[in-house]
């Protein structure tokens, strides 16, 4: 199922490396920043750069130097504290508020073209006509095809300040239009799925912690709660974090108040409690299912260790990245951005949660990370094993928990990387599969919706004919994607595997995102096992809880 995720958003949305910047926690210093009285080295820099820009024989870059300066000292630190240029700082403190300034729609990079995967509703783009399946050819004049296309630079054109205007060459259906569309704030949703999955069961996708976080988690909960569910599943793959306030306040509504949700403690900011806050009691009883993968990091990893350790709920997936690292962030003159490490992080059972690692070794860290893959963590449970040391009990009925990097779940998944058709994974590594669904859509879009008006009837009657299929096999050879050597058509194995991720990619281009969603979610282990457990609480779920067999 994670083989599927991969394939399926790679080139879809820009998110944040886990390896460079897992996350930003913030926490306020306990006292001054002290100074030593003797000469501080930190003047041979500036005294450096003084001296390269009046001696040195040739013309400097003095921005340039000095960005690259910060950045090589603060590789020399852990593998979370890094320097942000001006030219990126918009964007970062974008992620942290929860809105930019843009028109508002999501892309793939296709062929070195911008596609466009959905334009976002009510958003600037939408409102003048825009929709999925249009390329964009120029951007203000500027032909933006074949440029070797990149995410930052899809930004750099898109994005701009409120009120201003963007000029659009758009192809669609072989045909050119030219819009006009003004940008205006467009918001970054941390909650973008959340639908009742099953009656009384309601699944909530929060994909980071930012200031809105809360609000739209809490919004989400209470319709859902409105509708009939009380139980929930959280789906916190591939959350690579943000704010700490954001996660404290999250696990505070499932946690009675003054619970201890995290700590932390470093060299200046000394120890310091963050207990759950009084958020109501609407949701401190309802049952909990938390998801989690090798790329869940940071606040939610806060979040599903202090449910953890309090036996609110039962955690499913893998064990996560181990991001236990508090960073502020500070501003220079220029307003470039730099983040800092100050203090570590421990959930209530007193386990640190960060993977360990040694100043200066950022690279060693990264293949840390993926040894996983090599050691065969992601797919066997026995792989990883715990000395005495790393185990911990939890606050109320005493279960054995993990430190050592990273929340263990309470059930292991393993990633299902094993796609039972290479020919389908090759056409979905390149994004011919998406490209063509795109085409087939743009096409047939009005036939298509008439045939399946609504979401059950999706789900249960889509198929593609021969003749579609036939059109996607032709396509993929046109593009250098021929069937297996030696077959004269697609197996039955193919044939299943091409309607089923036409299937997901269509109900996104079709529908919507949260569509898609439900639609993967009918071959995601992680959420079968979690519908397992909510359904048969009293004997699946409750007694791995309460420490019984």
């Amino acid at each position: 199922m994670c083989g599927l995720r991969s394939f399926l958003f790679l080139g879809l949305v820009c998110v944040t490396s886990l390896l460079s910047a897992q996350g930003l926690q913030l926490m306020r210093p306990t006292q001054g920043v002290f100074l030593p009285a003797t000469i501080r080295n930190d003047t041979k820099l500036v005294e450096l750069m003084r001296m390269l820009r009046f001696y040195y024989v040739d013309s400097i870059n003095d921005k340039e130097l000095t960005d690259k300066a910060i950045t090589a000292l603060l590789q020399e630190l852990d593998p979370h504290s890094y320097y942000i240029p001006k030219e990126q700082s918009e964007d970062a403190m974008s992620e942290l508020m929860g809105h930019f300034y843009g028109v508002g729609i999501e892309f793939a990079i296709q062929r070195d073209t911008l596609v466009v995967m959905a334009a976002i509703p009510d958003a600037p783009a939408e409102k003048v006509g825009i929709r999925a399946g249009d390329k964009f050819l120029t951007v203000n004049g500027e032909k933006i095809t074949n440029i070797k296309l990149t995410n930052a630079k899809v930004a750099k054109y898109l994005r701009g300040p409120q009120g201003s205007s963007v000029v659009l060459d758009v192809l669609r259906n072989k045909q050119m239009a030219k819009y006009t569309v003004v940008r205006d704030s467009i918001p970054l949703s941390s909650v973008d799925v959340a639908y009742q999955i099953r009656p009384g069961i309601g699944y909530v996708r929060v994909t980071r912690f930012a200031e809105p976080t809360v609000r739209e988690f809490v919004l989400a909960l209470s319709r859902l709660n409105a509708e009939g569910a009380k139980s929930f599943i959280i789906d916190f793959r591939g959350n690579g974090g943000g704010l700490m306030q954001a996660s404290i306040l999250m696990a505070s509504l499932f946690l009675p108040k003054g619970a201890k949700v995290v700590y932390a403690k470093g060299k200046r900011t000394g120890r310091q409690d963050f207990e759950a806050l009084d958020m109501g009691n609407a949701f401190l009883n309802s049952k909990l299912v938390v998801l989690v993968d090798e790329n869940t990091a940071s606040a939610s990893e806060i979040v599903s260790g202090a449910l953890q350790d309090w036996d609110r709920a039962i955690i499913v997936g893998r064990r996560t990245f181990g991001k236990g690292l508090v960073q502020n962030q500070f501003a220079f003159s220029d307003s470039s951005l730099y983040r800092i490490t100050v203090a570590r992080y421990y959930t209530p059972s007193n386990r640190l949660i960060q993977t360990p690692y040694a100043l200066g070794g950022k690279d060693k860290y990264r293949e840390a990370f993926f040894s996983r893959y090599k050691n065969g963590e992601l797919f066997h449970r026995d792989s990883i094993h715990f000395p005495d040391s790393l185990k911990y009990q939890t606050l109320r009925t005493h279960r054995t928990v993990y430190g050592g990097g990273g929340i263990m779940p309470d059930i292991f998944i393993p990633l299902d990387t094993v796609f039972a058709s290479k020919y389908v994974s090759r056409l979905l590594r390149n994004g011919l599969l998406g490209q063509w669904v795109l085409d087939y859509v743009t096409e047939g879009r009005d036939s298509l919706q008439r045939r399946y008006p609504d979401l059950e009837t999706y789900k249960r009657d889509f198929s593609l004919s021969p003749q579609a299929i036939a059109s996607l096999v032709a396509y993929a050879a046109k593009n250098g994607e021929k069937i297996e050597e030696g077959a004269s058509q697609l197996s039955d194995v193919d044939i299943e595997e091409v309607n089923w991720y036409t299937k997901v990619y269509l109900a996104r281009s079709l529908y919507n995102f949260e569509t898609m969603h439900r639609v993967l979610h009918l071959r995601d282990e992680e959420v079968k096992c979690a519908l397992d457990l909510l359904e048969n609480w009293e004997q699946k779920g409750k007694p791995i809880l309460e420490k019984r067999e």
